[in-house]
């Protein structure tokens, strides 16, 4: 799956493994401070993932544009190939930011009992 989404898979990962950091930080020791970095992370993952499939499908549609002869008749097939390719990138960022936002809730959990 990583290798299908391409070189763009890597700033998701990095990007995401730093809001999965900040996240389990703030789960572990909660502060109202930390949620700022967490939200700017995440709104920097998010982007990043719509740029990758982005990137990824506009790789598909380059290559689809060059096909000439036999590979033509092929076109529909690596049409649909690309497209399940691209969606890598989603995948991975969506799968971090949920782990991100479960542990956010967990912090944010641990925060409201502080304060009863």
């Amino acid at each position: 799956m990583f290798i299908e989404g391409g070189w763009a898979m890597w700033p998701i990962l990095v990007f995401g493994m730093v809001t999965i950091g900040a996240s389990g930080r703030f789960a572990y020791r909660p502060a109202l401070g930390q949620l700022r970095f967490i939200a700017a992370m995440a709104i920097l993952e998010l982007v990043t993932t719509v740029h990758a499939t982005w990137l990824c499908i506009g790789s598909v549609m380059s290559y689809l544009g060059k096909l000439e002869g036999p590979e033509a008749e092929q076109s529909t097939r690596i049409l649909f190939t690309g497209l399940m390719e691209s969606t890598r990138p989603g995948g991975l960022g969506g799968m971090l930011l949920m782990v991100s936002g479960l542990l956010v809730a967990v912090g944010m959990l641990r925060l409201g009992a502080k304060k009863d």
